[in-house]
């Protein structure tokens, strides 16, 4: 199968959890908007901030309604508040119908236990780190069992700790949720959203220096940037082919047993990828 998105969660080449793992895009979409298409590798149903507080119930009913075509991805509120609660029940109700939640201001492991446990057993659980606290608990978080993948909720972050969205200020926590997701074994963290279409590619190489394996979206035209900055270039994957099937011919530093292990990863990341 190709690099095309699979709405929602529906079935493709690679199998639920390492879509979870491998995705680039995950477009963040009001239940409201109505459309399940998008060239994104996941389409979230934003039941936290794609909703006014008056229509939440609204929200869920569309997503219900939604998940009978495919299985959905939710974006739910903060555990133990009250949405988030109404939030769970819906997830408990789709059972099989859910392909998994990004739960929206995860303050640590705690919140993904409770979420955890109060879904289908093994859903994919993406908590989104979101403040000065839940970042100094990001390892915790990442750690868990049930966290699948960390993300960065750029616009509550700089809200709560005054910081501008300038790449030198942001740099800091975006490494401590790239070395928490290494740490944890887990695949590397997705960023805030891409931004404006004609910046979204600059945003993705970027995020991909910083060690980031994928970003939110708003916007569908900027998906197709964003992809170009995830995946691995053809003429990047040739130098490290080209890198594992040559002879040195001399002897080799420390620095040659990394060179190799990172041309591997980026092979095997192109291939994986593929068939998603």
């Amino acid at each position: 199968m190709s690099l095309a998105h699979t709405p929602a969660g529906a079935a493709s080449a690679a199998p639920a959890p390492a879509r979870a793992d491998l995705a680039r895009t995950w477009m963040l979409r009001s239940p409201l908007a109505g459309g399940l298409d998008t060239a994104a590798d996941v389409l979230v149903l934003d039941l936290e901030d794609g909703l006014p507080s008056g229509r939440k119930d609204e929200g869920r009913d569309r997503a219900r309604r939604a998940a009978a075509e495919v299985p959905v991805w939710l974006r739910i509120s903060a555990a133990g508040t009250r949405d988030g609660q109404a939030d769970l029940a819906l997830g408990r109700e789709l059972d099989d119908r859910l392909a998994g939640v990004v739960l929206a201001m995860c303050a640590g492991p705690a919140d993904v236990g409770h979420v955890a446990a109060s879904l289908p057993a093994g859903t994919p659980i993406v908590a989104m780190v979101e403040s000065a606290a839940a970042l100094l608990a990001a390892p915790a978080i990442a750690a868990h069992p049930a966290t699948r993948r960390l993300a960065f909720g750029t616009g509550d972050f700089r809200r709560d700790t005054g910081m501008a969205a300038d790449r030198i200020a942001l740099s800091w926590p975006r490494a401590q949720l790239v070395v928490a997701s290494a740490a944890a074994g887990i695949a590397g963290p997705i960023d805030g959203p891409c931004g404006p279409i004609d910046q979204a590619l600059d945003a993705a190489r970027h995020a991909v220096a910083m060690g980031f394996t994928g970003t939110l979206a708003l916007q569908d035209a900027a998906v197709s940037g964003a992809h170009a900055g995830f995946t691995p270039a053809p003429d990047e994957v040739e130098r490290a082919r080209a890198l594992l099937t040559a002879t040195p011919d001399g002897p080799v530093d420390g620095s040659y047993a990394p060179t190799l292990a990172r041309a591997r990863a980026l092979i095997a990341r192109a291939e994986a990828l593929a068939a998603l």
